[in-house]
Formats: C-alpha cells, structure tokens, sequence
C-alpha cells in the first residue's frame, strides 16, 4: 500500500526530533543558523562575539571619577563557503513497496549526514585556528594506558592555559578524538567524574571535568584534542531558499542548525521515474581571531597508537 504524506513540515518535524540525538559541535560553539535569512553561496554574515572584558576598580572614597570604557565586540565575517547537501532518488517501486516511514527512513539519515557534514567544517576550523607555541600543549602517548589522573592533569594544564589567557570561566569545553577519548576513559580520575546523564548532547559527554564540558566526537582527527571556550569558534549557517517548482518544501532551524528540505518527482529520469528528496544548507565556520591569534583556544594531540 502506498504511503500518503500530509506536509513537509509535519516529516522535517518527525525528522528533527531523531536529529536532535546526533548533534555535538554547533551547540558547543558560537553561532548562528537561520531558516528566515535568505542567503546565498559566498555571502558573508558577520557574527558578533563578546569581547572579554576587565574590571576597573578604585579606593573607597576617592575623588577620581568614574573610567568609562567603550563597548567592545568582536565582529567576525564568516563567508557561507560551502553548500552541504545529500540528494537521493527514491523509486516508485521503493515509495509503494519498501518505506513504510517516509521521516524515519528516509529523511532522518539524509538530515544526519548533513548535519554530519556541518560538524566536519567546524572541526576543520577547530584544527585551522591560529594560536601562540604556549597553546600547545605536549603530546600525549596514547599508545599505554594512562596512569590514575594523568589525563585530568592534561585538563588542567588546559585550564591553566585558558585562565592565563583571561578566558571566561564559563561555557568552556574539551573536544576528543576517538584515540585521546579513548585514553582520557582510561583514567579512573576522569571516570569517576563522568556524570552518567544521557540526554542528547550529554550521549557524547565523558562529564563536567576540571572546569569543562568534556565530550568525544567523530568529526576531529582521531589524535586530535581542544579546549576552547564556545567564543573560539564562529559558526555561521542558512537554509536555502525554497524554490517555487518543489512540490514540497520546508526551512526549519533546530539545535543550532538551519536545514532546507525539498521533495519533487522527475518522471524522466534517465534510468526510471523517482522521488527527489533533498536536504541542505550553506554553511561556514571560523575562528575567532584577536591580534591574529585565537586566544580563546588550546590544542593537544597524540601519537596515535
């Protein structure tokens, strides 16, 4: 029997809730991501990222006025440079035989993979940002297990970096590949801080550790390691803009992303009539550069095993 679908928005909505589980790095970072926007390829959005500030103070019953200082943002263009998508033609045999959930099985993977997609390009940025020699840390041996709280002593020297730089105390997260994620699971210190939630974000946390939201993901290298506070990092992303000639469209934005789904039928396909569904976005991601540096972020690696 074949599957009658109501609204695009109805399966988007389906789609997303499924999503929402598999999402890491845009909420981690700033951002912003914009279904209404209507942007195109190469534009350039400029993001505007609290300045860390620094108190004044004086002596009690001083004469001295009052220093007022300028508000102070950083403004950070990030150009739409790259248009993620996954097109995929689906049959009429498929459409009357095999998909009995059009949202399940067909949308939610599609929006995965975009979305999959959309956390690479801030990992490229993550690796790409510029800092000081003293933002490096050592490399970690990864090929022998950790002795007890020898990686929470890595965090902590993370820390230590963070607070030299004046970084907010606040919002601050520790990104791992698969091989430091690994060894950091090795160490009991760190085990015994794991917060054992299992909500969307936190299926990826490892705990709240040393100060940081410490949380493991596929979209950086394998050995590499970052702690940075979410200012670091400015993520910039658009839904397309819905064409009148698809049958079925929707812009949705949800935990951080802004997606765009379209559904046609092109009966003269070269090899059979199918089903077109696209989902997509225009997306950028850059550092957040101060002096030509990022100061909001540190680097660690291993050496693999």
């Amino acid at each position: 029997m074949a599957n009658t679908f109501i609204k695009a928005g109805q399966i988007v909505q389906a789609a997303t809730l499924l999503l929402q589980r598999e999402i890491v790095l845009p909420r981690l970072v700033w951002r912003q991501a914009d279904a209404d926007f209507v942007g195109a390829l190469n534009d350039t959005i400029t993001l505007r990222v609290p300045a860390v500030r620094t108190a004044r103070s004086r002596t009690m019953r001083s004469t001295t006025a009052l220093q007022a200082d300028d508000l102070a943002e950083t403004s950070v263009p990030v150009v739409l440079d790259t248009h993620v998508y996954d097109l995929l033609n689906i049959t009429d045999e498929q459409l009357t035989l095999d998909i009995t959930d059009f949202a399940s099985q067909i949308l939610a993977p599609q929006m995965r993979a975009v979305a999959e997609g959309m956390e690479n390009i801030i990992a490229d940025a993550l690796t790409a940002a510029n800092v000081s020699g003293a933002q490096t840390l050592a490399t970690v041996d990864t090929s022998t297990a950790p002795t007890s709280g020898q990686a929470y002593a890595v965090l902590v020297e993370a820390r230590k970096q963070l607070n030299d730089l004046k970084v907010p105390r606040s919002e601050r997260v520790v990104v791992l590949g698969s091989d430091l994620e690994a060894w950091f699971l090795q160490d009991p210190v760190v085990v015994n801080h794991n917060s054992g939630n299992r909500t969307a974000l936190e299926d990826a946390t490892i705990g709240q550790i040393a100060g940081f939201t410490v949380v493991g993901s596929n979209a950086v290298d394998t050995s590499e390691g970052f702690a940075f506070h979410r200012t670091a990092i400015a993520f910039a992303n658009v839904a397309p803009a819905l064409p009148d000639g698809a049958s079925m469209k929707s812009r949705i934005s949800t935990e951080g992303l802004a997606l765009r789904y379209l559904r046609d039928y092109n009966p003269t396909n070269s090899t059979g009539p199918v089903d077109r569904s696209l989902v997509d976005a225009f997306v950028g991601a850059d550092s957040v550069e101060e002096g030509g540096q990022d100061h909001r972020l540190v680097k660690f690696a291993s050496n693999g095993s």
